[in-house]
Formats: structure tokens, C-alpha cells, sequence
């Protein structure tokens, strides 16, 4: 740092092959990247992601890449892979993005200010949670440092979106038949799930990588964002009010479960945020059967419900016993579903901190800090002061 003078980070700098000289990179893309190190890229940045993901899926169909059961398509029995489960996400997210974003906007054809809070705070999660070697990166930068223009007009997030298709879905313009069940654009809302989950193990596997606005990541946090988007993006008005009523009420106990001290968590706290989203999922599946169930005037057993349960015995034979859940084996699982093999570039996130509410606990208890220190350095120059003149005094005597 003081040969090359860092005085701040992130600070990257680039180093051709047998050159002692460095290249400070201020505008990280893959052009500028490639003229730093003295290498060619292709034209294509479609052919050069392609052969990326080609060469990935052959490398982990080598490594027995067995189907996994994942919430969502549990209930006709149907599996995804992991590729599935990630393209699935990834075509939710920009669908949503063209179609869910401005789809609740007021007479003026523009996002109110909660809106735009929510929105900004959704992508910031995603920024620092999901796999950063995954491609959907490309196009959550772009937005990210885009943002204010983005959200000007729904024709300017189009136009966002469109640039970055071809990279992140490629040729992929449906959702997985596991999904969708055969009917068209039915597997949104079960690519979303796919992205609840993912960004959810990205909390547990994520968190120690972010520098800088450490309230922001606390789980309590991670869960109002989630609220606050399903709010005001997600179109299916049943969905919405089911989880914002939820979650106000305190639904399975997140107010508690979720509380963390802002200084040096318990590692086994983050895994809560997880444990709660599956617990949620789980119920919602319930629920579709016994609703499925009752419209076919059939009665709704136990061992009926049961089966809108995952993960399923035959996926999991550790995560149940009994009744019981085994919550260790469950955190396992998912991470086995939704969190990419091997070992991951670990890539810290600078998040920037964000004005906090008025009266909030943190404000008065940084009040009470400010106070105490105000009234302790009075306290020592009063008496520092007295000390001196009676030093004087004696002086003169």
C-alpha cells in the first residue's frame, strides 16, 4: 500500500505478465480489464460467458451432478438441478424486473420515494449475497450504478434489462418444465422462491465479506428487505398480502428469532434468516394442498399435508426424525440445493452506509454514548482547570 500509495479501498490495480508497473483501474469492465493485463478478449461476450458456463457444467456433471428436490416443485414430485434452479432465478429476476417494477406506480407514471427505497435496498442484497462468480452480477452492477437513471421510466429499466439478455439468459426463455408445470410464464413466481433461497444461504455464506454498513446485513435487516420488496414488486395480490401480514405479525417468530447484536454476531445466528424463509415456504406449501385438496372434496390427512413438506425423506433422510427437524442437516440441504459447489471467490462488498430513521433504539443508545462522553471530558476539564489554578495559586504564595 505505501509502494503503490492505497490510501483507500477498494483500490484495484492490474499488472502485465513480467511488469513491475501497475495500472490503477477506475472503471472496472472487462474491455479496460483486458488492456491493463495485455490480453484479447473475444468479440463476443456472449461466446466468451458460453464457454465459461460450457466448460463449468461439464466439470460438475464429471463430479455425479445428482437432481435435487427444492421448494416450490415439491409437490408433484418433479426435481431441478442446480443450473435449473439458478436459470429458473435468473429468468424470474428480469422478468420482474420488466414487468413488476413499475407495475404499481402512481398518476405521473413514476416510483414513490418507498418504492425507490425498497428497490435500491433489494438490489443491494443481491450485490452482496449472491455467488459472485454467478453472471447475474453483470447486469445487478450495471443497475446499481445506474440507479437513479433506471428508475426514471420503465422504458429505461427495459432498455437496462435488454443490454444484459443475451449474457444472462441466453438462449434460456422459458422456465424449467419443473417450474412452470407446462403452462407458460407459471414459473415466475417459482424462480422467485429459487432467489428468496439463494439470497438466503448467501446471508449465512456472504456476510463476512462486507466492509463497511454492517447493520445493513444483520438478518432482521435481510428479512425487511425481502418484505418491503414482495410489498410493493410482487404483482400476485394473494402472495403479497399473505407475506407482509405474515411478517408484521411476527410470523414464526422472526422479531426474535431474527434479533442480533451488531457487534460480533453468534456465527450460528446468521442461519437463522434461512431456517425462517424455509419454515414460511414450507407452511405456503401446506397450504396450496390442503387448498387443492378441499376443492377435490378430499379430506385433508396428515400424511397428505406432509407430502407438500421439503425437503422429502427420500432427499433427505437426516432432516427429519419423527415430527422433529433436525435444523443442522436442514441448513446442509439447502445449502446442497442452493449454493454452487467448491471453493468461491471470496470478493469483498464495500456497502455504503444509509441514514438510519429518527428514534430509532441504535440512535438513542449512540445518543446516550455521545452524552456520557460529553459529560466525562466536562467533568476532566473542570477538574484539570481547578488543578491548575490551585497550582497557581500555590505559585504565588
Amino acid at each position: 500500500c505505501l509502494q503503490h500509495n492505497i490510501k483507500g479501498f477498494p483500490t484495484i490495480f492490474a499488472f502485465k505478465e513480467n511488469s513491475a508497473d501497475p495500472m490503477q483501474l477506475k472503471d472496472v469492465t472487462a474491455d479496460n480489464i483486458a488492456v491493463a493485463v495485455g490480453v484479447n478478449i473475444k468479440s463476443s461476450l456472449r461466446d466468451a460467458f458460453k464457454n465459461e458456463i460450457d466448460s463449468d457444467t461439464e466439470e460438475e456433471n464429471k463430479q455425479e451432478f445428482r437432481p435435487v428436490d427444492i421448494l416450490g416443485a415439491t409437490i408433484d414430485g418433479m426435481s431441478r438441478t442446480r443450473e435449473a434452479v439458478y436459470r429458473d432465478a435468473a429468468l424470474s429476476f428480469t422478468y420482474a424486473l420488466k414487468t413488476e417494477i413499475f407495475g404499481r406506480i402512481d398518476e405521473n407514471g413514476v416510483l414513490d420515494t418507498s418504492q425507490r427505497d425498497a428497490f435500491a435496498e433489494w438490489i443491494d442484497l443481491l450485490y452482496w449475497t449472491l455467488p459472485p462468480t454467478w453472471i447475474l452480477h453483470t447486469l445487478i452492477n450495471d443497475i446499481r450504478l445506474n440507479l437513479d437513471a433506471v428508475l426514471v421510466s420503465e422504458s429505461n429499466m427495459q432498455l437496462m434489462v435488454q443490454r444484459h439478455d443475451d449474457v444472462v439468459n441466453g438462449m434460456h426463455t422459458t422456465w424449467s418444465a419443473q417450474c412452470s408445470k407446462g403452462v407458460d410464464g407459471a414459473g415466475y413466481l417459482c424462480g422467485m422462491w429459487s432467489l428468496f433461497h439463494i439470497v438466503s444461504i448467501g446471508v449465512v455464506e456472504r456476510h463476512r465479506a462486507v466492509l463497511g454498513a454492517r447493520d445493513q446485513i444483520l438478518t432482521k435487516n435481510v428479512a425487511l428487505t425481502l418484505r418491503n420488496y414482495i410489498e410493493h414488486f410482487v404483482s400476485c395480490e394473494e402472495c403479497r398480502h399473505y407475506f407482509v401480514e405474515m411478517f408484521d405479525s411476527c410470523g414464526f417468530n422472526h422479531c426474535n428469532r431474527l434479533e442480533q447484536p451488531q457487534k460480533l454476531p453468534p456465527p450460528e445466528s446468521w442461519e437463522e434468516f434461512p431456517l425462517w424463509l424455509w419454515e414460511v415456504h414450507n407452511h405456503i406449501n401446506v397450504k396450496l394442498v390442503e387448498a387443492k385438496l378441499k376443492a377435490s372434496n378430499v379430506v385433508a390427512s396428515r400424511d397428505k399435508l406432509n407430502t407438500a413438506l421439503w425437503p422429502s425423506p427420500q432427499h433427505c433422510s437426516q432432516c427429519k426424525s419423527g415430527d422433529k427437524w433436525d435444523t443442522k442437516a436442514v441448513i446442509a440441504h439447502l445449502k446442497k440445493a442452493f449454493w454452487p459447489k467448491g471453493v468461491q471467490n471470496f470478493r469483498f462488498i464495500v456497502l455504503k452506509k444509509k441514514e438510519a430513521p429518527e428514534h430509532t433504539s441504535s440512535n438513542r443508545s449512540d445518543l446516550i454514548e455521545n452524552l456520557v462522553f460529553f459529560a466525562g471530558s466536562a467533568i476532566f476539564v473542570m477538574w484539570c482547570t481547578r488543578k491548575q489554578k490551585r497550582h497557581q495559586k500555590q505559585h504565588i504564595v
